[in-house]
């Protein structure tokens, strides 16, 4: 290479790497449970580029992106969020219901006894609707004789499994409480202590609005999803990271809450709101190229949960990126926000698979870390890639400049 050339180069990265620095960055970290170390990887590698070495600016996280970002905007390194993490592996915070059982049992007793004292008034009418639904069952296998019982309390008995499911008297499995204990352990405290703007998304109960806590004020937001508070508490974080049936709802002031990422994932709208020029966005599920086979139960149900999730993000990203559009009119009150291409984890079926969203062992976790870290790597390799709305396609070209964030403070 010419020198002159090479000189030419390096002080025009010179230049763009100082105009992004000056711009606001922000974060937007998607919910994933036990993948939550893979966003600490990819952190790890960003601070290492000199674009992204100062760190975000403004934070939106849900589920386990809340409690990162929360880690993050209390400066916290990415070795000390892994550790956090395996932590929860080496000393679990989870406590199954006993109430949940005991009213289960009480319930199942309940409805067998009666069950049993009708019998002989129900035994011919059952039994010849069980023989009808037999003939779809022939000729007959090893899973014939469960597969036909299912069958007969889906399609002729479902009131008893609506009744056992109506006197079960608790509606969570885990208890929350432990994980609370920690969290405020590793703060020192209920509150936060950030030194960024942050936002942490939740959903109500009892209205199924989304709940959005932020450090700064929002200029022309709905305001009744926005819930300006002088500090995050530990409480929003466990909130936001309560997945329905699975854990139970958190009470926060006025509202009960669940897992944000039932609607919101990937809450891109609360870090523009905040100020962020340039976004990253890192969700925990593959992205895969091409036909994939859904050959067990397990990747169909790890395939629904990615669908849901990467859903969210897409509705927010096309609002987002079509927002940008108009901010390029003359006249708009809209500033532009550079919005790069999600970073995902490369396809890893023996790390990525319907259980990897729950399983806290610490071989797991600390494999998560190293995904987002090569994750990461690939990302900066290809640009890091700008998503634009004119060109991002499903099977289309791929985005590839990075230029500056847009200025503009509306």
């Amino acid at each position: 290479m010419a020198p002159g050339f090479r000189h030419t180069a390096e002080a025009m990265f010179t230049q763009i790497s100082s105009r992004e620095s000056r711009s606001k960055l922000g974060f937007v970290l998607s919910g994933g449970g036990a993948r939550g170390p893979f966003q600490a990887g990819v952190y790890q590698r960003l601070l290492e580029d000199p674009r992204f070495e100062d760190g975000p600016a403004v934070l939106s996280g849900t589920s386990a992106g809340a409690m990162n970002s929360a880690m993050i905007a209390a400066d916290l390194t990415p070795t000390e969020i892994l550790d956090f993490w395996i932590g929860l592996a080496d000393d679990p915070t989870i406590v199954v219901s006993p109430k949940l059982f005991e009213s289960a049992m009480l319930t199942l007793t309940r409805i067998l006894a009666r069950e049993l004292f009708t019998l002989p008034l129900r035994l011919i009418p059952d039994t010849r609707r069980f023989l009808y639904r037999a003939r779809h069952y022939w000729p007959p296998s090893p899973g014939t004789v469960p597969a036909m019982i299912l069958d007969f309390f889906l399609t002729s008995r479902f009131d008893l499994i609506s009744e056992l499911l109506e006197g079960i008297r608790e509606p969570f499995l885990l208890e929350t409480r432990g994980l609370r204990e920690r969290l405020v352990k590793l703060f020192g405290s209920e509150r936060i202590p950030a030194r960024r703007r942050v936002a942490i998304n939740a959903v109500e109960v009892n209205t199924g609005r989304v709940v959005r806590y932020v450090t700064g004020p929002v200029p022309a937001v709905p305001a009744s999803e926005y819930v300006v508070v002088p500090a995050i508490t530990v409480d929003m974080l466990v909130a936001s990271a309560s997945i329905p049936i699975l854990f139970n709802a958190v009470s926060v002031g006025d509202h009960l809450l669940w897992d944000g990422g039932l609607l919101v994932n990937t809450p891109l709208a609360p870090a523009v709101s905040l100020g962020a020029d340039r976004i990253v966005t890192v969700l925990v599920t593959e992205q895969h190229r091409g036909a994939l086979a859904l050959d067990t139960l397990g990747r169909a149900i790890e395939r629904t949960a990615d669908a849901f999730l990467e859903n969210a993000y897409n509705v927010d990203r096309m609002l987002l990126l079509e927002r940008n559009r108009l901010a390029r009119q003359d006249g708009s009150p809209y500033r532009e926000v550079t919005l790069y291409e999600a970073i995902h984890p490369a396809p890893d079926r023996t790390l990525f698979h319907a259980g990897s969203y729950l399983d806290f062992r610490g071989s797991v976790l600390r494999g998560m870390y190293r995904a987002g870290q090569r994750a990461a790597s690939d990302w900066l390799a290809k640009g890091p890639p700008v998503d634009r709305l004119e060109k991002r396609r499903d099977l289309g070209p791929r985005a590839t400049a990075a230029p500056a964030a847009a200025s503009s403070d509306s």
